[in-house]
């Protein structure tokens, strides 16, 4: 039995020194005071232990619980799941901030709206430095409704793929529960969120909030297993992750609770929209990371900087690289 208005606030970190304290007093002073944070460490060698320790010992709503073995994310994020013990449940990223309101304004629609299994709210990005963007992540006719169907909302997404902010709102933990695993199927952890979404909008109805309510940090994500390769190369293995992505996604459709014609229309979206993914659309996102170079629009960080360096040189220390133990030590300055 979960604890009827709690909400459990999962938070995986590894190395997480720079951006974590602004993430964790950013939850902190939340106006709906009804939360646990549970902070798993994945085996940190940074100060994130000493940071983690220093708000437990301030504020009993903060668990810390350091990981016995290291994990990749999603396995984390699985992990996680076993501590939840509120009605409600939601991930957040260290180096995520939200607005004052953010659970108030989503828990209470929870609360009004018992069909509802997940909302969220749009979002900004903000940089390694804190400056705040301006333009939402979302447009408002890419937001959920609790009114729209499972099959509607699977069909729009397919087509979208659009996993932040959505992912990042505030869940029934019923039916985030029943989503799980998070499934990692290849070398790479990509689109394994978006395999997870997938999955819980064919069990549960979805309402997005069109106000800016958190602010995603963007910076450079960038993972290229090909790297080094030829053009006809990098492609290659990415169609390959695409058509692993769409067998699972073919196996979330078959085995969800729709009926059988809608099953086979969302069967055939799944393989129009592979098709779509590693042509035309490859070309279409190549276009818009030219207009985020130009500055023309915002959008994920594709430049390396200072905190990529850090960080890389603490996941190196991880592994017993001593240059990375030394470099880990640089201190970085943030302005919020």
């Amino acid at each position: 039995m979960k604890t009827p208005g709690l909400v459990t606030i999962m938070v995986p970190v590894l190395n997480g020194e720079l951006f974590l304290p602004l993430a964790l007093e950013s939850l902190l002073v939340q106006d709906y005071a009804q939360f646990e944070i549970v902070i798993l460490d994945n085996q940190s060698t940074d100060r994130t232990p000493e940071i983690c320790r220093e708000y437990a010992r301030r504020d009993t709503r903060v668990k810390y619980v350091p990981d016995t073995i290291n994990r990749i994310s999603h396995d984390a994020a699985n992990h996680l799941a076993t501590f939840i013990t509120g009605e409600f449940c939601m991930i957040a990223c260290d180096d995520d901030l939200w607005e004052p309101n953010f659970l108030g304004t989503l828990v209470r629609y929870l609360q009004r709206h018992p069909g509802v299994g997940l909302v969220f709210s749009n979002a900004c990005y903000v940089d390694v430095y804190g400056h705040r963007g301006v333009q939402r992540l979302l447009a408002g006719r890419h937001l959920y409704k609790k009114e729209d169907s499972a099959f509607r909302n699977v069909w729009r997404y397919l087509g979208q793929r659009r996993v932040v902010p959505t992912i990042f709102g505030v869940y029934r933990s019923e039916a985030y529960l029943a989503a799980l695993p998070f499934d990692t199927f290849d070398e790479t952890i990509a689109d394994v969120d978006n395999l997870f979404l997938i999955k819980l909008l064919t069990l549960t109805k979805v309402q997005g909030i069109d106000e800016v309510l958190f602010y995603y940090r963007n910076k450079f994500r960038g993972f290229d297993p090909s790297n080094g390769k030829s053009w006809s190369s990098s492609w290659s293995f990415y169609a390959g992750h695409q058509w692993r992505f769409l067998r699972k996604i073919l196996t979330v459709v078959d085995h969800s609770p729709l009926p059988n014609a809608e099953r086979l229309l969302l069967r055939i979206r799944s393989c129009y929209t592979f098709v779509a993914v590693v042509s035309f659309l490859r070309i279409r996102s190549t276009i818009g990371t030219v207009l985020v170079r130009l500055k023309v629009r915002e959008g994920p960080s594709i430049v390396k900087d200072v905190h990529t360096e850090i960080r890389s040189s603490a996941l190196q220390a991880a592994h017993g690289d001593a240059k990375g133990a030394s470099d880990a030590n640089v201190t970085f300055k943030i302005s919020n």
